[in-house]
């Protein structure tokens, strides 16, 4: 049972959840948003749900991060990357790489620009769940889809390559990267 006060002020209510997120309260955090959101009291943002999303990430509780982006279009709010970011990181802390691919395609499908963070943690998810091809497949389209690559992106798909016996294209990878950041050295120096 929530207070008054948290059913009438924003406010309160950022306070509240701020604690439940420090608190990796995930469940409490999930049913407050609920009941907010049910009571109609206080109209929720974007950023509520987004650090439910990221409590339940942390929490490993996929399936609640997953169902809070759901219910965001019946709240009336608007997925954003930020969102799907938390999201496909909770699938990747619970080891669920298939829905982390389905939530990148589905950023795409809802005009969402997947961004670095959205591939390094599908990459994560693929690497996490023994799938080096597909967490290859993610490391070229990045490559193609001119998303800068980072240090995340590329130990995550050396990783997965080297979980996978792969060891050749690892140190490819490996490779690939400390060219990367020379070139980005030189760049930065002139």
């Amino acid at each position: 049972m929530l207070l008054p006060e948290v059913r009438r002020s924003k406010a309160i209510l950022q306070q509240v959840l701020r604690k439940l997120s420090e608190q990796k309260r995930a469940n409490l955090l999930y049913a407050t948003l609920k009941t907010i959101e049910e009571d109609g009291g206080i109209k929720l943002e974007d950023s509520n749900c987004t650090v439910g999303i990221s409590t339940c990430a942390r929490a490993k509780m996929w399936q609640q991060a997953l169902k809070l982006l759901e219910v965001m279009p019946e709240m009336k709010l608007q997925p954003n990357v930020i969102s799907y970011n938390a999201t496909i990181s909770a699938c990747e802390k619970g080891g669920q790489w298939p829905q982390a691919l389905k939530l990148l395609e589905a950023m795409r499908e809802m005009k969402v620009q997947p961004n670095v963070i959205s591939y390094d943690a599908a990459i994560s998810a693929c690497e996490k769940g023994g799938q080096w091809r597909q967490a290859l497949k993610l490391f070229e389209a990045m490559r193609k889809g001119k998303v800068s690559l980072d240090v995340i992106s590329y130990n995550a798909a050396i990783s997965a390559c080297e979980k996978g016996g792969h060891l050749r294209q690892a140190l490819k990878l490996l490779e690939a990267m400390r060219e990367a950041m020379r070139t980005a050295a030189t760049s930065f120096n002139r």
